[in-house]
């Protein structure tokens, strides 16, 4: 069966890319977060995306390279991993080596998945890393009650676009990052399963922001993830985490997931602590194979 290759370069596949995803497993990673995982790429130089399809138009295969993460994002469609697979990470690699990528770049997946951790190595991502980040699950059954806001501060949900560059702002004093742009964030809120009333932030009482979190919901997966959640560093003594956590597993609940997950760094002790003490506990680690692009 002949397979071809063509390059993402608007928007209007995204809703047959979020179909492939919905016929893979949880374990190949960034199912459900995947508007999140999207939304990173700048579509328009049509060189950072591709997608293969069958001879009846059917997507059977998709790859992004994530330069904010080093790592390529891919989904081939359970049983053509031999029809796609080497043209996918050639394509990849070539791609790495156009941008002139000084790193090596990374394939993820859970701990419970033999099957991704074989096509990783027979294309070439030899070099195992310990694993990087954690899978924490939380049952929606049984929630705590969402804490009271210190006085003068609201949550609320973000104000569409006229809000993403507080919001990045916020988001890069957060992570400590540069990595997030107004461009981006505003991509978010075209995509085609973003929820505004899963967009939350906290203000405080002189109207700046001062947290967010951001959820995604997989109806016919009756699952929920946070991707991604924050506090300004000057507010940590606030309790707003716990605030911003509870109040999105309470709207995952009330919209119909049964259960939600959310990824942290393995080595993010306080991240680790602070959903464990919300009721989430941890069920899988994700590993990561790496090769360099020269390979």
């Amino acid at each position: 069966m002949p397979i071809t290759r063509k390059l993402l370069r608007d928007e209007s596949d995204i809703p047959r890319i979020f179909d492939l995803a919905q016929s893979m497993p949880l374990t190949c990673r960034h199912i459900i977060d995947l508007p999140w995982r999207l939304s990173a790429l700048d579509l328009h130089n049509g060189r950072d995306a591709a997608f293969w399809e069958d001879s009846y138009g059917k997507m059977v295969g998709f790859a992004a390279c994530q330069y904010p993460w080093a790592v390529l994002d891919f989904f081939i469609l359970p049983g053509l991993e031999a029809a796609v697979a080497t043209g996918l990470f050639n394509w990849a690699n070539e791609r790495f080596q156009e941008k002139e990528w000084p790193y090596p770049y990374w394939i993820e997946f859970r701990d419970d998945s033999q099957e991704r951790r074989n096509l990783a190595q027979a294309h070439g991502f030899l070099h195992e890393d310990e694993d990087r980040y954690v899978w924490f699950e939380h049952s929606l059954e049984n929630l705590p009650p969402v804490p009271t806001l210190p006085e003068g501060f609201t949550l609320r949900t973000l104000r569409g676009e006229q809000e993403v560059a507080a919001y990045s702002e916020l988001h890069r004093a957060a992570f400590e990052s540069t990595n997030m742009n107004p461009e981006w964030r505003a991509r978010t809120l075209h995509m085609p399963t973003y929820r505004s009333d899963l967009d939350l932030v906290i203000s405080a009482p002189d109207g700046s922001l001062v947290g967010f979190c951001v959820g995604w919901f997989e109806p016919s997966r009756c699952m929920a993830q946070v991707e991604p959640i924050g506090v300004h560093p000057r507010f940590h003594q606030h309790s707003l985490g716990r605030i911003l956590l509870l109040e999105i597993l309470r709207r995952f609940k009330e919209i119909g997931a049964t259960t939600a997950f959310v990824e942290t760094y393995i080595d993010g002790i306080p991240a680790r602590k602070a959903y464990e003490a919300v009721g989430f506990q941890m069920t899988h680690t994700i590993r990561s194979r790496r090769r360099g692009v020269s390979n």
